[in-house]
């Protein structure tokens, strides 16, 4: 338990020290490909509004995975996290984010990262919504519990401060009881 305490702990200062880290390397002293990503990245911290992160369910696909190994899974992914996030003119959004749930094992989930959405319909109705997601995730059954880097695309529901997402993560290694999970969780803008 000492140990969980003391990751969320150095991941959440390693979250609010990063983009001060950012902005003192400057971003304009990199190339242009990375100067426009890690502008994206400082902006939206720096200007971007407050959210909470709430998760909640993880669904293994019942054709990927066997009943033995589906019954003893964690569905119940719960967790928080903080987000900040900016809204483009044509609606579009960006978030970076912290989010710590529990997994399929019921071990503690760190994700620091990025995430990019568009949206339909007008903002004032419910708004689909498609994107992706480019993180670093941290767990105990994955590389050994080696951070590692993590793209996923990103579906969603929007109505005025509220967001549904969903993502799904692709079987890995191979086989059955490997991914193939249906992730489930929300935001709420604070701001």
């Amino acid at each position: 338990m000492r140990r969980w305490r003391f990751q969320v702990c150095l991941t959440a200062m390693l979250v609010f020290a990063a983009p001060a880290s950012a902005r003192a390397a400057e971003c304009a002293d990199l190339w242009d490909w990375v100067n426009t990503a890690c502008r994206r990245l400082v902006d939206t911290y720096t200007q971007g509004s407050n959210e909470l992160i709430v998760s909640g369910y993880a669904w293994h696909l019942p054709w990927t995975w066997t009943a033995e190994r589906r019954a003893q899974e964690n569905e119940y992914a719960w967790g928080g996290g903080w987000a900040r996030t900016t809204e483009r003119d044509n609606g579009d959004t960006d978030t970076v984010f912290f989010l710590v749930f529990s997994d399929s094992h019921r071990q503690p989930e760190f994700n620091l990262g990025y995430g990019w959405s568009t949206y339909w319909r007008a903002r004032d109705s419910v708004q689909p919504g498609l994107g992706y997601t480019a993180m670093i995730i941290q767990r105990p059954d994955i590389a050994s519990g080696i951070p590692v880097p993590v793209i996923l695309p990103i579906f969603s529901l929007r109505y005025e401060k509220f967001t549904l997402l969903s993502t799904y993560i692709p079987t890995l290694n191979g086989g059955v009881n490997h991914g193939s999970i249906l992730y489930v969780f929300g935001k709420i803008a604070l701001d």
